[in-house]
């Protein structure tokens, strides 16, 4: 009786420390997942606070406290000051390209997943090729191009170049969500009479929305926020896109940090209200085609 009232405290020892140890440890995993937030959150929480800030209220009492008073008014004296040009001129560029590079990349797709074509998979390394070829090693020879066609300095130049570069990812991702669509339905709905394009459009991409959505969310955020060829090709004013019209706009407007700050909420907050629109289909669709 004895013997086992001293070794009942031993046998319970082990179980209360692993407890301990898994305490510890969910602890200092959270407090890292916060101060990972705070990090994150920590230059959202400046520029929006800075934004809604008067100059003076800004140049008092600092970057970090709250505005004092909601001012509402710099996101119209940005929006007048030269953002409106600049947004409405990536606007229509994102609306026209994007739309029109995802029907391309969904045929061409479908066409290298479902056609049987003859040598689909040298095409398909084909298209691949052009997201390995850095950017910069393509800038000479399409300034060369768009020279000769007359086309620097336009934007609809620079819509040419956003649909090709914009190409081989999507084929990469839609050709490997049409792979994992049954090839008996398309030979069902050919036994109803289908033509190819029906089969295209009436069966396989539909069951590729979520996959569409995706590349649509993705690459209309790529397009949105590209730089680099916008700032080779574009050179008026009036022809900018909203990220090189930024820049632009933080050299005329260096001190005033409450309209930088109300110009570069205007920028991002189209593409927050896309992702929280879409955010399911997006991760629905791409964990699709890794899948596939």
């Amino acid at each position: 009786m004895t013997t086992e009232a001293v070794s009942m405290p031993a046998a319970v020892l082990p179980v209360e420390t692993g407890n301990t140890t898994r305490r510890l440890w969910s602890f200092a995993f959270y407090a890292a997942l916060t101060i990972g937030a705070i990090i994150w959150i920590a230059p959202v929480y400046l520029l929006v606070s800075t934004a809604f800030k008067s100059s003076l209220d800004f140049s008092t009492n600092g970057a970090l406290s709250l505005p004092s008073r909601i001012e509402w008014g710099n996101f119209a004296k940005a929006w007048d000051a030269g953002i409106k040009t600049y947004f409405f001129n990536s606007l229509g560029l994102t609306l026209i390209k994007v739309p029109i590079g995802v029907l391309i990349e969904a045929m061409a797709a479908f066409a290298l997943s479902q056609m049987n074509l003859p040598r689909s998979r040298l095409i398909f390394g084909i298209f691949l090729i052009g997201l390995i070829v850095p950017i910069q090693m393509t800038l000479v020879p399409l300034t060369i191009v768009l020279r000769n066609l007359g086309l620097i300095d336009s934007l609809f130049g620079l819509f040419w170049i956003y649909l090709g570069f914009g190409l081989p990812f999507g084929i990469l991702v839609l050709r490997g969500f049409m792979k994992a669509i049954p090839r008996e339905l398309v030979e069902a709905a050919f036994m109803d009479g289908c033509t190819w394009f029906g089969v295209f459009w009436r069966i396989v991409l539909p069951l590729s929305k979520p996959a569409v959505v995706s590349l649509l969310i993705f690459d209309g955020v790529a397009t949105w926020n590209e730089f680099i060829l916008a700032q080779i090709f574009l050179r008026a004013n009036t022809n900018r896109t909203l990220p090189l019209g930024v820049v632009n706009f933080q050299t005329e407007y260096a001190t005033a940090y409450e309209l930088l700050a109300a110009a570069q909420c205007i920028t991002i907050a189209p593409l927050i209200i896309v992702y929280l629109v879409f955010q399911r289909h997006f991760v629905d669709g791409l964990s699709g085609s890794v899948k596939s």
